[in-house]
């Protein structure tokens, strides 16, 4: 499906005659192959735009029907009840001097409502890529702040259980920050190329809008970073919770081991077949051992109870 709009002072919704922005999407290669033989585009210029692998880049364009074309990859989050990797939907833009492609998922209403959002503040092509920028990092925020009550959660569970459960939402947890961390790593790159691009950032012309996408762009990747450290204190916080219960089970089995060793001995030394035991011919001998060996032993018990174990 090839949706036609027109740029000026806003985003209009058009047909294929009197267009300056094409948005395709990524389902039907047919008319993908017509677009990249119409404008010659680089043939792969839109493979693996399905994958959450893609690499995010900004390069160069030669050889094209198009004035200086600049091909840009980004990466959005989707919204979707989905595993991270089917969230993560690149984004693949063809900028030229007269001419916007874009290149999304079928799935993805992404420019419907960037299109609804910002319709009347639109009228450049940079402006379109400026708040798709602006948008894919609001995501981002949003998905992080939803991560945050995840680690709240966890950090309070963590203080009183090991249990698995909790132990699998962990590594859950550290599965999406992982995807998203080294997606926003490698779109940093591509954001700083583009950011020092003067003919882009010219051609945006709105110093405003630049401040808050790059402040966006600043509050999100501090927020991975703080959440990606937190969630691995909450790590070595269960480390730390399943050793010290590790240590207090070892503490109470080798003190139950010891108290029981008491009696042991003792009724080993009387069970001797050797001779001369004390209380050997009485008939109150076994009733005494028995008495002594449980007051022995329980005074050892005590003794352990009231030890300190961390001099």
């Amino acid at each position: 499906m090839l949706d036609y709009y027109f740029i000026k002072e806003k985003v209009i919704q058009t047909d294929e005659k009197n267009f300056n922005w094409l948005v395709i999407n990524n389902s039907d290669t047919e008319e993908i192959g017509r677009v990249i033989e119409k404008y010659q585009l680089p043939e792969d210029i839109f493979i693996g735009n399905s994958y959450p692998e893609e690499v995010s880049r900004l390069e160069y364009l030669s050889g094209t029907k198009l004035q200086n074309p600049i091909s840009l990859v980004l990466l959005n989050l989707s919204s979707k009840q989905e595993k991270i990797e089917k969230r993560l939907t690149p984004i693949s833009f063809v900028l030229s001097d007269n001419l916007l492609i874009a290149c999304v998922e079928k799935e993805t209403d992404f420019f419907e409502h960037l299109i609804e959002k910002h319709h009347e503040d639109i009228d450049s092509f940079e402006k379109v890529i400026a708040y798709t920028v602006l948008d894919i990092y609001t995501h981002y925020v949003k998905e992080l702040k939803e991560m945050k009550k995840r680690i709240d959660s966890l950090d309070q569970e963590a203080r009183k259980t090991t249990e698995n459960e909790e132990l699998y939402k962990q590594a859950d947890l550290e599965r999406d920050i992982v995807y998203i961390d080294h997606t926003l790593r490698d779109q940093k790159g591509t954001m700083d190329a583009l950011w020092d691009s003067k003919p882009f950032v010219e051609g945006l012309a709105d110093d405003r809008l630049l401040y808050d996408v790059q402040l966006r762009q600043r509050q999100t990747e501090k927020m991975i970073l703080i959440y990606r450290d937190l969630l691995e204190s909450i790590g070595d916080l269960f480390n730390g919770m399943m050793d010290n219960h590790l240590n207090h089970l070892m503490k109470y089995l080798d003190s139950a081991a010891l108290i029981i060793s008491v009696p042991a001995m003792i009724a080993g030394v009387w069970g001797m077949n050797t001779g001369g035991l004390p209380g050997k011919n009485s008939t109150l001998g076994f009733l005494l051992v028995v008495i002594a060996s449980i007051v022995i032993a329980a005074a050892v018990g005590y003794h352990l109870t009231r030890k300190d174990y961390t001099k």
